[in-house]
């Protein structure tokens, strides 16, 4: 069953499985109308974040997680559905598009949906598109008026449009796929994806069970601004961050478990921090932290970032990662299972996934590097 998130509830056709759920809001003051509901955290034994943007036909299904300041936004029109067991991580875009084409499903004749047990990480983008079950939607990746049938595997800052991604195939990091020939010619993804994506679902229906735990015992204060993370089968005894002398967080900002961020550093609107899973998660003092930037790790790791770290907008980190001092990093990059000298500058749009890389390397914009003899290669910055 789906439940709605917005102010219209919604009755799927049975074939489906979904049925309809109608609850009324309280009246409002006289001479206001409400917008839509009252906020809904706890919702169908799903976890939505009090962070996370909701605009119009939006419904969700059981036991999913939906991360801070996501947007989930159907346009007059359109609709978004969500399905059981699927999870939403930080920062994410799903849109329902009234502008552009889009193929049916379930959820409408334009909509964005996903099927049951789903996994879209941090900062990708799904637009009109029909998400398969037991698919994967990696960090940063764009999916436009796309199908990706069930088990397809897409990797991190690809870009899908106007295609169907078939059953079980994997699309490379930094791929761009734009025609059919293209996509029938992918590879199938491996075992190893396979049980990478049942770990990914494992932890965040945890996260839906015990961040809706957390918001019904302490209030909704547990789950935003700087604050625990929840008790899970891992972390049995979760700890706050640890703000250093001077530190100044903006507001929607949201920093969550073994954060311990240095002295005199600066996190912009819509940052997530995120030990709740990996931990900890260190940055040295003097951070400068842009809007809408992503630290993450898998459970069993860690992410330690040295002192002056100087972001851009749009960034994901994500552990197991190592960084040195005086990294500077462009907006819309992704830094992942790397380790990373001093004084390193990553481009705007850059992918640095399972490499080593020197002192003083300079790597340009949109540059994609995932091989070590492509990481050796790199120029090193002039002194």
């Amino acid at each position: 069953m789906l439940v709605a998130l917005s102010v219209t509830v919604y009755g799927f056709a049975s074939e489906y499985g979904f049925a309809s759920e109608f609850r009324e809001a309280p009246r409002p003051p006289a001479g206001l109308v409400y917008i839509g509901e009252p906020a809904q955290v706890v919702v169908n034994s799903s976890f939505v974040s009090p962070l996370v943007e909701v605009f119009g036909d939006v419904a969700i299904g059981q036991k999913s997680f939906v991360a801070s300041n996501t947007i989930i936004r159907a346009d007059p029109g359109t609709r978004v559905c969500i399905g059981n067991e699927t999870n939403l991580q930080d920062n994410i875009l799903v849109l329902g598009s009234r502008s552009l084409p889009s193929p049916s499903s379930f959820c409408g004749s334009r909509s964005s949906s996903t099927q049951e047990r789903t996994s879209i990480a941090h900062q990708a983008v799904i637009v009109n598109s029909r998400i398969g079950k037991f698919a994967f939607v990696g960090f940063r990746s764009r999916i436009t008026n796309s199908i990706l049938e069930d088990g397809a595997f897409v990797l991190h800052g690809a870009t899908v449009t106007g295609v169907r991604i078939p059953k079980n195939r994997l699309v490379a990091i930094g791929q761009t796929l734009t025609t059919q020939a293209q996509a029938d010619a992918l590879p199938f993804k491996s075992e190893a994806h396979s049980a990478f994506q049942e770990d990914v679902l494992e932890v965040n229906e945890e996260f839906a069970e015990h961040y809706s735990e957390l918001c019904e015992t302490e209030g909704c204060d547990a789950v935003t601004g700087v604050s625990i993370a929840p008790r899970t089968s891992w972390n049995a005894n979760p700890v706050k961050p640890t703000l250093g002398v001077g530190v100044w967080v903006e507001e929607f900002a949201r920093l969550v478990g073994d954060v311990r961020l240095g002295a005199n550093s600066v996190v912009g609107r819509r940052t997530s921090i995120r030990a709740d899973e990996g931990a900890p998660i260190v940055i040295g003092e003097n951070a400068v932290i842009e809007e809408r930037v992503t630290f993450h790790a898998l459970k069993g790791t860690s992410i330690h970032i040295g002192r002056n770290l100087a972001t851009d907008n749009n960034i994901v980190f994500h552990g197991p990662l190592t960084v040195g001092d005086n990294l500077t990093i462009g907006d819309d990059a992704i830094l992942f299972r790397s380790t990373v000298g001093d004084r390193v500058t990553i481009g705007a749009g850059a992918i640095v996934v399972g490499v080593r890389l020197r002192d003083d390397v300079q790597i340009r914009d949109r540059a994609v590097i995932t091989t070590q003899a492509q990481a050796d290669a790199l120029p090193l910055r002039q002194a």
